[in-house]
């Protein structure tokens, strides 16, 4: 399994920074954001991303995926063809992709999404760059592995990943074994998250803590990874807050830790 850091609480950062980021940590490499905003963005990847790639690349560490935009979820544009080009050329080798929102009606909504899936798909196949859907909770089809089965349909699991995130699943989905085996087919990266429940106002909210910090069952996240044969790419998402660089890292390190202890 390779350990990877997601880049989206690391904007600040230019890939020399990012690179350095991965060695201080002891990860293999980057989950790398590809945002407007970012130091590789959709508007300059077709030469930004293979010359991040090939940063990484000097110094042992990798790109093990590219997160696009939360919107990007429509295979036909010209914004999507060119990150996944650019993906390819850079040797990174999956996409997550962006989200189906639900909207209030639903068969019509999965219809329609389904049919991205597939699109997708052709346009995995034509650039050999999976192209992968994560499990977020909420308003979004797919927001857990039995959604993911009606949205993914007879997909062919060489061009289309599922991203299992830890965290939205505690929230969202059911025992950690059944969600892993209902898509164990198609299982390609792991996100990692942590949760914790806290009343403010009187509601109910949560938010990211490290892991090992909150209400995941990492025993049987654990086991279900063994069951399933899982060794693929694990992102970090680190989605809490920290004051500073040294606290991320530091926090970072004792995440990546755990995970190792608990996973590999």
């Amino acid at each position: 399994m390779r350990f990877v850091y997601f880049s989206k609480l690391l904007k600040d950062l230019d890939i020399p920074e990012l690179v350095q980021f991965c060695e201080e940590v002891g990860l293999d490499g980057v989950d790398l954001a590809v945002r407007p905003g970012y130091p590789v963005n959709p508007e300059n990847a077709a030469k930004a991303l293979p010359a991040a790639a090939a940063s990484f690349k000097a110094r042992g560490k990798i790109i093990g995926l590219v997160t696009a935009p939360v919107d990007m979820n429509d295979p036909a544009t010209p914004e999507a063809r060119s990150l996944f080009e650019a993906c390819s050329q850079a040797g990174v080798p999956a996409i997550k992709i962006g989200y189906f929102p639900y909207k209030g009606r639903f068969d019509i909504e999965l219809c329609e999404a389904r049919a991205r899936i597939a699109s997708f798909s052709r346009l995995a196949e034509q650039t050999r760059v999976k192209a992968c859907y994560h499990t977020h909770s909420g308003d979004y089809l797919g927001n857990n592995a039995a959604s993911l089965r009606l949205l993914l349909g007879d997909a062919n699991p060489h061009y289309i990943g599922v991203f299992l995130d830890t965290g939205h699943l505690a929230l969202g989905g059911g025992p950690i074994r059944m969600e892993v085996e209902m898509v164990r087919a198609w299982f390609s990266l792991l996100a990692i998250k942590d949760i914790a429940w806290e009343r403010k106002d009187d509601k109910w909210a949560f938010r990211v803590v490290p892991a090992g910090q909150g209400i995941v069952r990492w025993d049987d996240v654990a086991a279900a990874i063994k069951a399933s044969g899982f060794r693929g790419t694990i992102s970090l998402h680190g989605e809490y807050e920290t004051d500073s660089l040294e606290e991320r890292i530091r926090l970072a390190k004792m995440e990546l830790e755990f995970l190792k202890k608990k996973l590999a």
